[in-house]
């Protein structure tokens, strides 16, 4: 039986002949969290068996993680993980943990199984395969034209990127760092963001304004450098609860103009980097915008500043108003990637 794909992605399988029981174990692995998923793929399609969620600072390596999940369950044939970090020979080191994964080690642990460990948007781009048209949300709208390759842009904990080379045919998913490249201002206030930014750190990158601690720092910015004043109930709530949170909610209920205000340069400054990426991908085929707070921040997106961020973009405007933007409201993306490409590439 082949599968369908709401992205038709370049897997080295289409589907699973009958007689086919394939075990799959898959992870979504980061400094914070570890999912681990054990899957079935048969021939009526892909079946989850058991998932799990782990504190990831709670284990001593992420070895102890697999040997407690899998524990008493039938051995993986092939396991993917996708991690938060860039990925060098099979390798990755986590900032925020004292792990290292290492794909061969963890291969001969399970056996000698197939073991493929993806970055984390890499992972998200291939989970487009598994999506539903019911869980995209059609942010900004393009005449759709020409079919080329996908950009995805994903603010969370910190900012990632990645894109799918579009052959004519299939979709090939490639990681990118490019959250960390230059934020480019565009206005004098932007411009005053920047130096404000930069008597913090010695580089600027996208990833400081786009994440979960960018919206904090942009309502910083706006409270220390522009004087606005914030509701004492609300800076109250931010030293006991998660600042963004608090920010988002708040602009949310519009119980607060500077969270407000706050909220609006963050939807700004992610329809201007979905821009920069479309116009370095060539993305005719749309931008996806995953991670955690987009789906949150649903109703605070205006679609309006994206029209207008498109269309104040330079002389390749014509490129842009072919390109949709679709947000991801599926936040296991990453999960599904992993169980798809373990599934159907190993």
């Amino acid at each position: 039986m082949d599968i369908e794909l709401l992205i038709p992605i370049a897997f080295k399988q289409k589907g699973f002949a009958t007689q086919e029981n394939c075990i799959v174990l898959a992870g979504d692995i980061g400094g914070t969290k570890a999912n681990m998923a054990l899957c079935r793929f048969h021939a009526g399609g892909m079946e989850l068996i058991k998932e799990k969620r782990y504190v990831s600072k709670e284990h001593v390596n992420f070895g102890n993680i697999i040997t407690d999940f899998i524990a008493g369950e039938q051995q993986p044939q092939k396991l993917c993980l996708s991690v938060a970090g860039p990925v060098i020979d099979g390798k990755v080191k986590f900032t925020n943990l004292s792990w290292e994964i290492d794909k061969v080690e963890i291969s001969k642990m399970l056996g000698g199984c197939p073991v493929a460990i993806l970055n984390d948007l890499e992972a998200t781009a291939y989970g487009l395969a598994a999506l539903k048209p019911s869980e995209l949300h059609v942010l900004h709208k393009g005449t759709n034209v020409t079919p080329g390759n996908i950009g995805i842009l994903a603010a969370g904990t910190g900012l990632g990127e990645a894109g799918l080379f579009f052959d004519g045919k299939t979709y090939h998913p490639f990681a990118t760092e490019g959250g960390h490249a230059d934020f480019a201002p565009r206005t004098k206030q932007d411009i005053a963001i920047l130096h404000f930014l930069q008597t913090r750190h010695e580089h600027v990158s996208w990833e400081r304004l786009l994440s979960g601690q960018g919206i904090v720092t942009i309502w910083e910015f706006l409270t220390q450098a522009e004087y606005k004043t914030c509701k004492q109930t609300i800076m109250d709530q931010m030293k006991t609860m998660d600042p963004a949170a608090v920010i988002s909610n708040a602009a949310k209920e519009g119980a607060c103009p500077v969270c407000m205000e706050a909220i609006a340069l963050f939807n700004r400054f992610l329809a201007i980097e979905a821009v920069n990426l479309i116009l370095k991908f060539k993305a005719t085929g749309g931008l996806y915008l995953a991670g955690g707070i987009a789906p949150k921040l649903l109703a605070l997106l205006d679609p309006t500043v994206w029209d207008q961020v498109f269309e104040a973009s330079g002389r390749m405007r014509h490129l842009l108003a072919e390109v949709s933007v679709y947000i991801m409201m599926n936040e296991k993306a990453p999960m599904l990637g992993s169980i798809y490409y373990a599934g159907l590439n190993l």
